[in-house]
């Protein structure tokens, strides 16, 4: 079977982007064992792996410079055959890579994602280098390669450096020292042998759950449904607000929380949240990240 003309094969692992982007690192981290496979966009990510065309998947969620990855989020709530079985979190050092023989004060310009651009920005900003957006970091070392431009540069990982014959002009560019990216691992609801896969070290943390919901439209709906939180005493771990796309200003709130929703406290926790919200849906139950992993 196929998807986006890229041939997939049962026990493979999708990721976003290219050959030596930190989403192949995740996912050789979380299925060491699995083929990984490169698609283009976070929607045929999804799209592979509601169609069966992929066992799992591995996509990044938040970055602690950047902030969240919005579209990855969107489509969490909108594939609800999908769920969350496992989590790490990557250190990401970004590089300044050019082609053979370019020098780093010959760049120009810098393309990467959105969301490297945004974590490398004091640098660039500081050597007078032009960002430009890019679909993946890994693609954006892959198209320097075949271009030939020593005036342009890609941010990206060492792994694509090598993968791609570039040259590292600058290492560790990153603004923030403590640059860590979350990744899910995702795998169709019910598949319970995924998470089996995934080493037992990365299987080893505290459990956790990640759960969507939107409030009623009514004065104070989202402090009532904190509430039984902070009733049960229960630790929660995040909480974003997104547009709900179904009308204007209209919003739905992404939730993590320490403990499993079929067991007390949580249980009674999420009930009385389900009578106070408009609607709710978990996500998926898993174990949370407990240590930073370095990529290659």
């Amino acid at each position: 079977m196929a998807h986006g003309g890229v041939p997939l094969s049962q026990g493979a692992v999708a990721y976003q982007g290219l050959a030596g982007a930190f989403s192949e690192a995740a996912a050789s981290a979380l299925f060491p064992r699995a083929k990984t496979v490169p698609l283009r966009t976070f929607a045929d990510v999804f799209g592979a792996l509601e169609d069966r065309s992929v066992e799992a998947a591995v996509v990044p969620v938040e970055n602690t410079h950047a902030g969240v990855v919005a579209d990855v989020y969107d489509l969490l709530r909108h594939h609800m055959g999908v769920r969350i079985v496992a989590e790490t979190i990557i250190r990401v050092r970004h590089c300044l890579l050019g082609v053979p023989g370019a020098t780093l004060d010959g760049v120009r310009v810098a393309r990467s994602h959105p969301q490297a651009l945004a974590q490398v920005e004091d640098f660039l900003r500081a050597r007078n280098i032009q960002p430009e957006a890019a679909y993946d970091t890994a693609g954006a070392a892959a198209d320097l390669a075949s271009g030939g431009d020593a005036s342009v540069a890609a941010v990206a990982s060492r792994r694509a450096a090598t993968r791609y014959g570039l040259s590292v002009l600058a290492e560790s560019i990153e603004t923030s020292r403590d640059n860590f990216t979350r990744f899910f691992a995702i795998a169709r609801e019910g598949e319970l042998e995924v998470p089996e896969r995934i080493p037992s070290e990365l299987r080893a943390g505290p459990t956790k759950t990640s759960v969507v919901y939107a409030t009623q439209n009514l004065p104070g709906a989202l402090v009532r449904s904190l509430e039984p939180w902070a009733t049960a005493a229960i630790q929660l771990t995040k909480i974003e607000s997104r547009p709900s796309r179904a009308a204007p200003w209209d919003y739905v709130f992404y939730l993590d929380f320490e403990g499993d929703p079929n067991l007390s406290p949580a249980r009674q926790a999420l009930g009385l949240m389900r009578v106070c919200c408009a609607w709710l849906e978990v996500l998926g139950t898993y174990p949370a990240a407990t240590k930073v992993l370095e990529p290659d």
